[in-house]
């Protein structure tokens, strides 16, 4: 009988000029022991804004920015290097203005959101503040993949008007949200 038994290491990349701890992944091993079994987000959940989207494991592009699932589909993208939805700190979803996260501008203090793990667990998120931040002093470190004792789920998106070179928005939005159960 094989069973996996997940090693995690911390390493350390660049994410727009910035060192961030980073989850990688080892080997797995054969033997008699009880699986570790790491559940990861596999559905998001909005009620209020109508969103119901399957998550995409993201790393980062060539560019060292977190990358975003395809603006032509309805996926969200997690940053599957960081913190998982329901653990300490903070974990991260994203996806396009102009895709799956159109209406997230709209969310509200106290909105449910709900992420569904691979092992069929519903995590359950409050919205607690939505904030707006220029393109040009968005620090991913202190306000993305900001480091808590609580679980937190952070959701980002472009905002703003489009730059003079069309290749994205001049402000993000980050909607911050806490694990209620």
């Amino acid at each position: 009988m094989r069973i996996s038994i997940y090693f995690f290491t911390t390493v350390l990349i660049s994410i727009v000029g910035v060192a961030m701890p980073i989850v990688a992944q080892a080997s797995s091993v054969s033997g008699s022991m009880p699986a570790a079994i790491v559940a990861t987000p596999s559905w998001l959940i909005i009620p209020s804004i109508g969103l119901n989207a399957r998550i995409q494991g993201v790393g980062v592009t060539a560019q060292g920015a977190m990358a975003v699932p395809s603006g032509v589909s309805k996926l969200v993208g997690w940053y599957k290097h960081g913190v998982v939805p329901g653990q300490a700190g903070s974990a991260v979803i994203d996806a396009h203005v102009f895709a799956a996260f159109s209406k997230l501008k709209y969310l509200k203090p106290g909105a449910d959101v709900y992420v569904i793990m691979t092992n069929g667990t519903t995590l359950h998120f409050v919205v607690s503040v939505a904030k707006t931040f220029a393109l040009a002093t968005l620090s991913p470190q202190q306000q993305l993949f900001r480091s808590t004792l609580s679980a937190d789920l952070n959701l980002i998106t472009c905002a703003g008007s489009l730059t003079s070179d069309h290749s994205t928005y001049d402000h993000r939005l980050i909607v911050y949200t806490t694990l209620v159960g």
